[in-house]
């Protein structure tokens, strides 16, 4: 929650309407909502405050989709602050040291210096990782302009660019590695959200369309449960590996939680979404899973599959429902199978 202070009368009378209010709108009470509803009364994020009362106006269900986009667009992103803080001080120590010894030079360094003082200043109000990549890339352009010009300097300033270079490469690695499931190496549910705003953002500037399928994995909690969590982990990896196999080009492909995975489909109708999605569980259908050293077969994998594209009332949270209820339709429809919004 906020760190601004809030006294013990001013928390007692939010309490005391978070749960009615919570129940009045069917959102489940779990810590993470009741985090999102205490932030909206206490009034301490302006931005959440704003975006719920725009979803009140418009009478919008608060569905567990969009519970759960509105926890972890607020608060989900704990483990990038950390990066975000520790690629902050390297920077920054990085400048401190340098910043000495351009400072103690001659005065034609001192519009540099102005400069990476500038830099340093912008680091400390950095927000997010891919800010902090722009002004690394900013600084190597300027210190090689740097380098060009003073040759005094151009051994110290070589050296300074050369680990500024290797923060960069280190900073987009990070970046990169924190979009990932660990487990199954493909993106995470924060790469999806990206994802999806830019799609949502070229669809109503450009009019692209753009398709969604849902991946769920039938009957998961079975192998869990009768072969253990080793096995399980084994399963999700089969599944992702098989996505990445039929998957190709622009098409992106990611982890959405648990056993159900997404796939996003640039410039692809609803008809031929679901021809990629039927692709999809013959490929997945296809797999036996045995133990290799007694050959003790398992069992079939099976996945049931569900499929939306955007149309122009869409949202992210829109999107996803629709392709969510048609995967729950499969499921219900006997499992392995195919099913878009068309058929709900």
């Amino acid at each position: 929650m906020s760190e601004q202070y809030i006294d013990i009368e001013t928390t007692a009378e939010i309490v005391k309407k978070i749960l009615p209010k919570m129940g009045e709108y069917k959102v489940p009470i779990t810590p993470q909502n009741y985090r999102v509803w205490y932030e909206y009364y206490s009034g301490t994020n302006k931005e959440l405050t704003h975006e719920i009362d725009s979803l009140i106006r418009e009478k919008r269900p608060f569905t567990h989709e969009l519970n759960r986009y509105l926890y972890t667009k607020y608060f989900g992103d704990d483990h990038n602050k950390e990066i975000l803080r520790e690629v902050q001080s390297k920077t920054i120590n990085v400048l401190k040291n340098f910043l000495e010894q351009v400072l103690a030079t001659t005065s034609s360094t001192s519009h540099y210096g102005d400069k990476l003082e500038k830099y340093s200043e912008q680091l400390n109000r950095a927000q997010d990782l891919g800010e902090i990549q722009g002004i690394l890339e900013e600084m190597i352009r300027e210190t090689s302009n740097m380098v060009e010009s003073t040759r005094d300097l151009q051994s110290k300033l070589k050296e300074a660019s050369t680990q500024v270079e290797m923060l960069r490469k280190e900073l987009a690695k990070t970046a990169e590695e924190a979009k990932r499931d660990a487990l199954t190496g493909l993106r995470n549910r924060r790469a999806f959200d990206e994802e999806l705003a830019k799609l949502l953002k070229s669809y109503r500037e450009k009019g692209e369309i753009f398709s969604l399928i849902m991946v769920d994995i039938d009957h998961f909690k079975r192998f869990n449960d009768r072969f253990g969590h080793k096995v399980g982990d084994k399963v999700l990896q089969i599944v992702a590996n098989t996505l990445n196999y039929t998957l190709k080009g622009k098409d992106f492909v990611g982890r959405y939680g648990g056993e159900e995975f997404v796939v996003l489909l640039p410039r692809t109708s609803l008809e031929n979404a679901c021809v990629v999605g039927e692709q999809i569980r013959e490929n997945v259908s296809e797999k036996r899973l045995r133990v290799t050293k007694t050959g003790e077969n398992l069992g079939t994998i099976t996945v049931s599959v569900g499929v939306s594209q955007v149309n122009e009332n869409d949202t992210a949270e829109s999107v996803i429902e629709r392709a969510d209820r048609a995967l729950y339709l499969a499921k219900n429809s006997g499992r392995n199978n195919v099913k878009s919004e068309k058929d709900l």
